[in-house]
């Protein structure tokens, strides 16, 4: 009987120490796992035009204390589900959301001025162009709205309106052309 008993506290002993030696190995491979992952998907949002439409339009929306509703309801399941994705992310954390970790929009270039023009003929040419995309509509960039007034955000604090819609427009050929041709959007 003394040597069953002193067998079981051994072996009792020796599953603790085993136990105590092998499970934080094992949580931290799986820590590790999950850091990758995570970055992973980070960086696979980062290239996404449909979660990068998404996160400015929840930033703006949160920045100008409007209502938590999207904007935009593509009909592909995965765009719908990165544009909400990148929609919530950024009205919850309309600061350093960005996963590239800038904060002006997908391809939009960042000046100490923020260039209000590019940022915006960007922005309104990439969404432009995913809906003549998702509508079957031909490439008509020129031929939007957008790009005819090309002044949406223009202010006269500066100093050329003409020059603020010649950044915003070639600005806007550019986001159009991505949105419109789907880069960085996982298409199916």
């Amino acid at each position: 009987m003394k040597l069953n008993i002193r067998k079981a506290i051994w072996i009792f002993a020796l599953a603790v120490a085993v136990t105590a030696f092998v499970t934080p190995k094992l949580a931290a491979a799986q820590s590790q796992q999950d850091q990758s992952r995570d970055q992973a998907n980070r960086n696979d949002n980062a290239n996404n035009l449909m979660y990068q439409q998404g996160l400015s339009h929840g930033q703006a929306d949160r920045a100008n204390n409007q209502a938590h509703q999207y904007r935009l309801q593509p009909n592909n399941a995965d765009d719908r589900r990165a544009y909400e994705s990148g929609y919530d992310q950024g009205y919850q954390n309309s600061r350093d959301a960005n996963p590239s970790g800038q904060n002006a929009p997908y391809g939009a270039r960042s000046e100490p001025n923020d260039n209000v023009a590019s940022q915006n003929g960007f922005q309104d040419g990439a969404n432009d162009g995913l809906q003549d995309r998702q509508g079957g509509h031909s490439s008509r960039a020129t031929k939007r709205h957008n790009y005819k007034e090309g002044d949406r955000g223009y202010s006269s604090s500066f100093s050329s309106k003409d020059q603020f819609k010649a950044q915003y427009r070639q600005a806007y050929i550019q986001g159009y052309e991505k949105g419109y041709n789907g880069q960085g959007s996982d298409n199916r």
